[in-house]
């Protein structure tokens, strides 16, 4: 009898931890994303995407490529603020997989 309990005992614990939510979603922090068409030429800091216009974040990774886009070109923008925030910059910028 007390085989039999164990194997239960046992059974739950693996269940219990086989549901348990990975603790990297549990930290991860949101960021907004921008995906539309680059509309105008980027320079100087600066990138137009779905008509509206971005700063770029100064030694971000998307200052560093941004002048591997072009116009016409569907990117991928990630934001440094909050959505809705007023003066967000673009920290990260890429070519949105499915162009």
């Amino acid at each position: 009898m007390k085989l039999a309990k164990l194997s239960v005992v046992v059974g739950a614990f693996a269940l219990a931890i086989g549901l348990t939510p990975n603790v990297g979603w549990s930290t991860r922090a949101y960021a907004a994303m921008v995906t539309g068409q680059v509309t105008a030429t980027p320079g100087n800091g600066e990138i137009e995407i779905a008509h509206h216009l971005y700063h770029v974040m100064a030694g971000s990774t998307a200052a560093k490529a941004l002048g591997n886009f072009y116009v016409g070109e569907n990117v991928d923008a990630v934001l440094d603020g909050p959505p809705g925030s007023t003066n967000p910059e673009i920290v990260t910028l890429t070519i949105h997989p499915a162009s």
